[in-house]
C-alpha cells in the first residue's frame, strides 16, 4: 500500500490562509476542500459568511484548476489581496463581505417572496412605450442633429 503523504502545497496554502485570516482579524473560521471545490466559512461581528469556489466555476470563466486545493489557493489569494486593500485604508472589511453573508432558510423565503412581488414579469402592453426600433430611430435622429450643430 502506498503511504498517503499530504501535499506540500496543502500545508503552504493552509498556513497562508491562517496568516491572512489573522490579518483580517477573523478568529472563528473553517475551511474545507475536496476534489472539486473549496469553501471558507467565517464569523465576523456576529454574522456568518461563506466563500466558495469550484473547478467548474473556474472552468466557466476560462480558468483551468485541477482540484479543490487549487480553489483553496485562489480563495486564499483573494483574501490576501482583500487584506492588503483594507490595510491600505481604502475600504473596510464590512464593505467587501456584505455580499458573502450566509442567508438563513427563513430569510431566503422572505426575500424570494419580496422579489416576486416587486419584480413580477411585465406584459407586452406595458413594454409598448419602450419599442427598441422607435428609440433607435430617435437616437439616430438626435445624433444627426448634434453632428450638424457641431459643424
Amino acid at each position: 500500500m502506498l503511504k498517503w503523504v499530504p501535499l506540500k502545497e496543502q500545508n503552504s496554502y493552509e498556513r497562508k490562509l491562517l496568516k491572512t485570516m489573522k490579518r483580517l482579524k477573523i478568529k472563528d473560521f473553517q475551511f474545507n476542500w475536496d476534489r472539486i471545490g473549496c469553501s471558507i466559512d467565517f464569523r465576523y461581528q456576529q454574522n456568518s459568511y461563506r466563500m466558495e469556489h469550484s473547478v467548474q466555476k473556474a472552468r466557466r470563466k476560462g480558468i483551468i484548476l485541477s482540484n479543490g486545493l487549487d480553489c483553496l489557493a485562489e480563495l486564499t489569494q483573494s483574501l490576501t489581496m482583500l487584506a492588503e486593500i483594507i490595510e491600505r485604508g481604502n475600504y473596510d472589511l464590512e464593505t467587501w463581505i456584505r455580499g458573502m453573508q450566509v442567508v438563513t432558510e427563513e430569510e431566503s423565503s422572505d426575500y424570494d417572496e419580496e422579489f416576486h412581488v416587486r419584480y413580477r414579469p411585465l406584459d407586452q402592453d406595458t413594454l409598448a412605450p419602450f419599442n427598441a426600433s422607435t428609440n433607435l430611430t430617435n437616437f439616430e435622429r438626435n445624433q444627426a442633429v448634434r453632428d450638424a450643430a457641431r459643424h
